[in-house]
């Protein structure tokens, strides 16, 4: 299918944000801090600027979901005395000409008092230094998540157990961030390289106090991916909006690729030490252990909430009976962590199957069989309270055994690793929708936020499938909260499930309105009046049920692993065009592969990084991806009025699991880690030999 996004993008026509101009915009520069701790003892000012803020201007804070009991240390927009990661911002100047810009960020001279940083989570624990000051400690967080059984614990056959640490990562959609904002004294707008624009909103009217009736934020034409470094506003967006509404000038910043790898980017960053339970029989009987993540140096956005939404998954789509899980964050000075494509998902993955491998081997069973034996098959209540709707469990698995069986003939001499997960799909709490007719056209807005998803095409045929109206006539509107009184955004692969589902309500309730009216919904269209309905609607977070496989093979000089091929079977729930769901899956899956064999965002003792450009942290290629590719869909529909599942971030889950378990069979060892490197492979067989 031709996809009515594609054209402008590969002909170089799309409009990205930093193609965005109004009249007389002027340029935000960032003075950033050269140390991961430091009290600042003086900060000079710049020869010439239209604005130089500091902390003493500019008194905000960064949003941070509140979590009970939970330490919060929400991040200055810019230092207000400490620094607490290298690239922090400290002070802010607003010039004329962009090109003058980096020549008066570097005259800003700071003084400082440089401290020991922490940066490790295993230092971080130890306290010998705590950074925030008012904390005993740098936990932020420590919960015990536990349901089900626990007394079967004792009554287990077999114990596993499993240590993994899952280095940073930076996402790093083609376009970084940017800004354009314009305060004309009364109303403030904003253009933002975002994936809400409503997070946008409501994280400036939190920062600035601004009411979110005189905010307007829009999103570019084009978005040029996102995978959650863009879902909320990085200090940036606050201060170039704050400077807005001093100079009453438009204020536009444009991230580099360096700011933005040392920047709010960085997710993943996680160690658990987890133990699988079972019997001999290959029955699961549950999971105990300790899920512990790198904040960074603030509490950002919903970060507080990722070890136990970890920690919760870690069951998987296993029938298990007891769960018993400690979720731990930690603050280190490294940037605020940020969820990046998976946010969760694919870090408890990788744990529930790499301990059903184990198992599987500890009782010489094959672990195909032991995933059949212990699956979800129909609606299900996890013992730590995941609600898994009814889905295509079995069908998902048995197309999956399939492909495994055809694999290992094919493949005698390769690794063949499986992943089979369930991906929450994040519909809650819902997503808003207006649709608007008349004169020839049909106008639909939803909360749903581009960023390389095809929204136009999809939407459209999910209209005229379901409604039979030309898609052609339809025009869809994402990324905007012009037109629209609430809406949320697209993370959690959640658009085509919960914004499909608006979409369909919104026209129900206009249908409604036209019946009381006696007129048709075709000749309300056709029409010289305009007719609208909005709605926004509630929904449950809803599961795909997924089985991928990845065939692997090594360089046996070099030791530098090479993935052959990647297959996946998802439901999809209800496909809405085809060959986006095999781009978001094939896409995802080169994403959760690379952060096995090739990313890492590293830093050295001081809390300075390592690297200095993309390259340096392991960015994937063509070269890099694999040669062969199968996607499977199965078609069970959700509840949701789409019918659609979701599986923006299923390859992303898949890959990394179904490679790192296929890296070791291959080899026969145990990774303790991620990225699996060439050295590391080298380090651990040169121990074993």
């Amino acid at each position: 299918m031709k996809l009515k996004e594609h054209y402008e993008v590969i002909t170089g026509k799309s409009t990205y944000l930093d193609d965005i101009n109004l009249k007389d915009t002027v340029y935000l520069g960032i003075v950033r801090s050269s140390y991961a701790r430091a009290r600042i003892v003086d900060i000079s000012k710049p020869s010439k600027a239209l604005l130089f803020l500091t902390s003493k201007e500019l008194k905000a804070l960064l949003p941070a979901t509140p979590v009970q009991n939970a330490n919060i240390v929400k991040m200055p927009v810019l230092a207000d005395g400490m620094v607490n990661f290298y690239g922090q911002p400290i002070a802010a100047v607003v010039v004329e000409d962009r090109y003058e810009t980096e020549d008066i960020v570097e005259e800003v001279k700071i003084d400082y008092e440089v401290l020991q940083p922490v940066v490790t989570i295993q230092d971080s624990l130890k306290g010998n230094i705590v950074i925030h000051q008012g904390l005993k400690s740098n936990i932020a967080l420590d919960q015990e998540l536990k349901g089900g059984e626990l007394s079967l614990a004792k009554d287990a056959d077999v114990v596993v157990e499993r240590e993994i640490y899952q280095e940073r990562i930076p996402g790093n959609p083609m376009e970084p961030r940017g800004i354009l904002a314009y305060y004309d004294g009364d109303r403030l707008l904003v253009y933002a390289s975002t994936q809400s624009a409503f997070r946008v909103r409501n994280n400036l009217q939190e920062a600035l106090g601004i009411p979110p009736d005189k905010i307007t934020v829009i999103a570019p034409p084009n978005v040029g991916g996102g995978f959650g470094s863009k879902l909320n506003s990085p200090a940036e967006y606050i201060i170039a909006a704050y400077a807005s509404m001093k100079l009453r000038k438009p204020v536009k910043w444009i991230e580099t690729r360096y700011e933005h790898l040392i920047g709010l980017s960085q997710g993943r960053g996680v160690f658990g030490k987890v133990k699988l339970y079972g019997k001999k029989d290959g029955t699961l009987l549950g999971i105990e252990g300790e899920i512990t993540l790198n904040l960074g140096a603030y509490a950002y956005a919903i970060s507080l909430t990722t070890p136990s939404f970890i920690a919760s998954n870690l069951t998987g789509p296993y029938t298990m009976k007891f769960a018993r899980v400690r979720a731990i964050g930690v603050y280190t000075n490294l940037p605020p962590y940020v969820i990046y494509r998976g946010a969760g998902r694919p870090e408890a993955t990788l744990f529930h199957e790499t301990l059903i491998e184990d198992f599987a081997e500890k009782i010489g069973m094959d672990s195909i069989e032991i995933r059949r034996k212990n699956m979800v098959k129909e609606a299900y209540v996890t013992p730590l309270g995941l609600k898994l709707d009814k889905a295509g469990y079995a069908q998902v698995f048995e197309k999956g055994v399939e492909l495994y069986k055809r694999l290992k003939e094919i493949y005698k001499d390769k690794g063949i690793g499986v992943a089979f997960f369930a991906e929450l799909i994040r519909t809650s709490p819902g997503e808003g929708a207006k649709v608007r007719v008349g004169k020839g056209k049909v106008e639909v807005i939803v909360g749903s936020g581009h960023h390389g998803q095809a929204y136009q095409s999809s939407f459209s045929n999910l209209i005229q499938e379901t409604f039979g109206i030309d898609g052609d006539k339809v025009i869809i509107r994402t990324g905007t909260t012009e037109g629209l009184k609430e809406g949320v955004g697209s993370y959690g692969s959640r658009a085509a499930a919960v914004g499909g589902s608006a979409i369909i309500e919104a026209f129900k309730a206009l249908n409604k309105k036209l019946t009381e009216l006696n007129i048709s919904l075709k000749d309300a269209i056709e029409g010289n009046e305009i007719y609208e309905a909005e709605v926004y609607l509630k929904a449950e977070d809803i599961f795909t049920p997924s089985f991928h496989l990845a065939v692997v093979d090594i360089d046996k000089e070099t030791y530098t692993p090479k993935v052959i091929g990647f297959y996946a079977v998802d439901d999809v729930g209800r496909i809405l065009v085809k060959d986006e769901v095999e781009g978001q899956i094939v896409g995802g899956a080169l994403q959760g592969i690379s952060q096995v064999t090739l990313e890492a965002a590293e830093y050295d003792e001081n809390g300075v990084p390592k690297f200095s450009s993309v390259n340096d942290v392991g960015l994937p290629t063509a070269l890099e991806s694999f040669r062969e590719a199968e996607v499977y869909e199965v078609e069970v529909p959700s509840a949701l009025s789409s019918g659609a599942r979701g599986v923006g971030e299923s390859g992303t889950i898949g890959g990394l699991a179904a490679t790192f378990i296929a890296l070791e069979k291959l080899l026969k060892v145990r990774f303790k880690r991620t990225p699996v490197t060439s050295s590391y492979i080298n380090e651990l067989i040169e121990g074993r030999e």
